[in-house]
């Protein structure tokens, strides 16, 4: 009988809970095969079986936080003598059940199956298999109705209503503009081969109004007056770091304005590859770095640790919460290599792609708004880390220069710092070399 364990899911991760098992008891399942998905700090992860054979019983339900490396399922043959399960804990719940006793010819009622926690209950939310079937299907998970685990939308689920209602046919950039946009492409007309959406289909239907919004999700009907909402196992972890990060250290805040003229003007100029303003916001906090090894350091308790690599860590935005992937020796790569990790890393955030390294061992994040027209924001600070940028909305701004009124683009960068690891004065004098290097266009 081989023991399925929870893997190592990254040198941060002590442990994690199943958020649905992709396979149930009886089922063949093979060495490398997904059997089930997991939900740590960061992000979900489907894990694969470590063995071939008949999943012969599972020792950890949903909802349940276990530590990693902790025996949650049995692997075997068909006709394999079960151990003695009593020998199997779950941290957290109770002891495994005991081996099923043979059926007499009147059948007793079954014990009660331990249930996924109230955070998992009737959120609806998609696994990583059934978000990458409904990006390649194009459909709309909010319009799906789950049948996993708390209501949880499987790739079964995917593809049935992805059947019963008909694939859309849509060029990968009109699905992006349309999802940025909130438009669902089932409204859209498309004019391209074989009715294919194009993006300028996309452009036509946001202008002219006809593509009608995603439907929602229903809403849980108030009690009292009072619309309670089931905390996602995401924004239960989210609050828990945060609260830990505003609580632990002693934020301050420095803001700092930047002409982004000559960056604006450098960015016009690079026409081999597509820029955006963040990415050149990135790759000025980098080369500052390097000359501000005191901001680039974490708090450990007894000391303070200076990093050697640069680990930038990059803010994306999820329905379901906020996760930074990290590029990492970011002091390494060219400005164009800064670009296409961050390219690459929010996308595999965004499809559910990301692996357990791929969040792990920042030493610095940014956090953008601009796109949301924000001017300025404050960020709490992404332990480890001892600092953060809250990067604002690019807008053009009446400003006097040499005695003269001209209209510039300006940009707002708020720096949160931990006091415990790095004074005011360093942080204003990196905040002041970030902004030469914007002004300069010094990339």
């Amino acid at each position: 009988m081989h023991e399925i364990l929870l893997p190592k899911l990254g040198q941060s991760v002590e442990d994690a809970q199943i958020v649905q098992w992709l396979k149930k008891e009886g089922d063949a399942v093979q060495e490398g095969e997904p059997i089930f998905t997991v939900q740590t700090d960061k992000a979900e992860i489907e894990c694969e079986s470590t063995a071939s054979g008949i999943l012969r019983k599972i020792l950890v339900e949903p909802g349940i936080d276990v530590p990693v490396m902790t025996v949650v399922a049995l692997v075997g043959t068909a006709d394999e003598t079960l151990p003695d399960l009593s020998t199997y804990g779950v941290a957290g719940g109770a002891p495994a059940a005991a081996a099923p006793t043979p059926v007499p010819e009147t059948t007793p009622t079954p014990a009660p199956v331990p249930q996924a926690s109230a955070a998992l209950e009737s959120t609806g939310f998609a696994s990583p298999r059934a978000r990458k079937a409904a990006e390649e299907k194009g459909v709309d998970v909010s319009k799906i109705t789950g049948t996993g685990v708390g209501g949880r939308i499987t790739e079964e689920d995917v593809l049935t209503y992805a059947a019963s209602v008909g694939e859309v046919k849509i060029t990968p950039t009109a699905r992006r503009m349309a999802e940025n946009a909130g438009m669902d492409v089932r409204g859209i007309e498309g004019t391209g081969a074989g009715g294919k959406i194009t993006k300028e289909d996309v452009s036509r239907a946001a202008t002219t109004g006809k593509a009608p919004a995603p439907a929602k999700a229903p809403v849980p009907a108030p009690v009292g007056g009072v619309t309670r909402v089931p905390l996602t196992p995401m924004r239960r972890i989210i609050a828990t770091r945060m609260s830990e990060s505003k609580y632990a250290a002693p934020h301050y805040y420095i803001t700092i304005e930047i002409d982004m003229q000559k960056a604006k003007d450098f960015r016009a100029g690079i026409k081999t590859y597509k820029l955006t303003y963040n990415d050149l916001v990135l790759c000025a906090v980098v080369r500052a770095l390097k000359e501000f090894p005191a901001v680039n350091a974490r708090w450990v308790g007894d000391a303070i640790e200076q990093v050697a690599d640069i680990n930038l860590g990059v803010a994306v935005a999820l329905p379901s919460g906020l996760i930074v992937p990290v590029i990492k020796q970011a002091q390494l790569l060219s400005l164009e290599g800064i670009s296409a990790a961050a390219k690459t890393l929010a996308t595999k955030a965004q499809t559910g792609k990301l692996l357990p390294d791929d969040y792990v061992g920042n030493t610095f994040t940014v956090s953008n708004l601009g796109a949301y027209g924000v001017e300025s924001f404050t960020a709490i600070i992404n332990q480890p880390d001892s600092a953060i940028i809250a990067v604002g909305q690019m807008k053009d701004r009446v400003v006097a220069i040499d005695g003269g009124i001209h209209i510039r683009p300006i940009m707002k960068l708020t720096i949160s710092s931990d006091h415990r690891v790095i004074d005011g004065s360093v942080a204003a004098q990196f905040m002041g070399r970030v902004k030469e290097i914007m002004e300069a266009a010094e990339f």
